[in-house]
């Protein structure tokens, strides 16, 4: 019988994040990992139904919009065996983003055929990038920017984080995305932005 290999610690926080798992949620923690005292958290505000409506709604649209984008695995078997994989290859996430989904059970095939991205159509397409996106990495932005063509113009910006453009931001990148949004102007060619 061959033994499976065990991951490596990433830190001294993991063993004791074990402990904390062994302890709140069992099901998640590593094989032998023992039970401690769960820590002291400090107190949460209790959000308020509007907020937690508001929540509900957001991931309701997220869950409908990306199931309903491409066919899914439905396979339990498969997502196992997809994060077993991913878990060697992108140690950091664990094999979470291989991981079983809502979409997996979805009852409804997807709305539309996936469009394929050329450079025939409309010039009027404003790709926006943070630099260091830990959900979408600039090389898939920059692919994306290739197959676009002269239709698209990107903006990097020199920051991390998911969301780029927050509404009343100023700064280079907010300010060139806001006028896009409220007049269609782009900028003449792709630029890079210092982070706020």
């Amino acid at each position: 019988m061959r033994k499976s290999k065990r991951h490596r610690s990433v830190g001294p926080t993991v063993p004791a994040a074990a402990a904390v798992l062994a302890t709140t949620l069992p099901f998640l923690a590593p094989p032998g990992a023992a039970a401690s005292a769960a820590p002291d958290l400090p107190a949460q505000p209790v959000p308020s139904p509007a907020g937690i409506e508001a929540q509900q709604q957001t991931t309701a649209t997220s869950v409908a919009t990306l199931c309903n984008d491409v066919a899914w695995p439905r396979s339990p078997g498969k997502h196992a065996r997809a994060v077993a994989a991913d878990r060697v290859r992108h140690p950091l996430s664990a094999g979470m983003p291989g991981n079983i989904t809502p979409c997996s059970f979805w009852p409804a095939p997807p709305a539309e055929r996936p469009v394929r991205i050329t450079s025939r159509g409309p010039s009027n397409v404003l790709l926006i990038q943070n630099r260091r996106g830990p959900a979408t990495p600039l090389a898939g932005a920059r692919a994306l920017r290739r197959a676009f063509g002269d239709r698209a113009r990107m903006i990097t910006v020199e920051a991390g984080g998911h969301g780029v453009h927050q509404g009343e931001d100023r700064t280079c990148g907010g300010a060139r995305t806001t006028a896009f949004l409220l007049t269609g102007a782009r900028p003449a060619t792709d630029i890079t932005c210092p982070g706020s």
